[in-house]
């Protein structure tokens, strides 16, 4: 009964990738497969590192305490997400003419990709050491993050100037909030 919760946190810790994709793809910057294969290991070996530390941890606790614990983590890194986007789409922020202007460049540099893929592990820290607390394991999570991180930068990116993928874009953050609630309660109840 792992797949439905490898896929939601898939889904969940590679939506940023879709972000990313599509924010290159509107500006007009080719993510090409080996950014795109650079980018989506180095958010793996992150996500590993940190589901592999859960599982460890895991061993130390009770079943019970793991569980519940990381599923609670998981429900508030959900509402984080959804009142991080409230907050975001009340505020009304835009982007200025000097921030629009500085990312105007049209290839990315390899210090770049290296910066994107860190930054992306590091957002799936406590997503996969919540995560693997509750009970997902590794391996179908590993897949899982590496197979939609892949296919989010490489569809966002190509897809980045249609209309309906910049709305989903800016859904991103309440849309992966909903889905670790969701993978919460699959873990806490299943």
């Amino acid at each position: 009964m792992q797949i439905i919760p490898s896929l939601l946190f898939g889904i969940s810790a590679s939506l940023d990738a879709l972000l990313i994709g599509i924010g290159y793809g509107i500006r007009g910057i080719r993510i090409h497969l080996w950014q795109n294969l650079l980018i989506s290991g180095i958010t793996l070996a992150g996500t590993c590192l940190s589901v592999g530390f859960g599982d460890w941890l895991a061993l130390k606790l009770p079943y019970m305490v793991c569980k519940y614990v990381g599923s609670i983590v998981l429900m508030l890194l959900g509402v984080w997400y959804v009142v991080k986007w409230l907050v975001k789409m009340l505020a009304h922020k835009r982007e200025t003419a000097q921030a629009a202007a500085a990312e105007a460049i049209l290839r990315l540099s390899p210090l770049e990709v290296l910066g994107l893929g860190i930054s992306l592990s590091l957002n799936n820290i406590g997503i996969g050491l919540s995560a693997s607390i509750s009970g997902l394991t590794l391996l179908p999570a590993a897949i899982a993050t590496l197979s939609c991180s892949l296919l989010f930068l490489f569809a966002g990116n190509r897809l980045g100037r249609s209309r309906p993928l910049q709305l989903f874009g800016a859904a991103a953050d309440p849309v992966s909030g909903i889905l670790l609630i969701l993978l919460a309660f699959l873990q806490a109840f299943l």
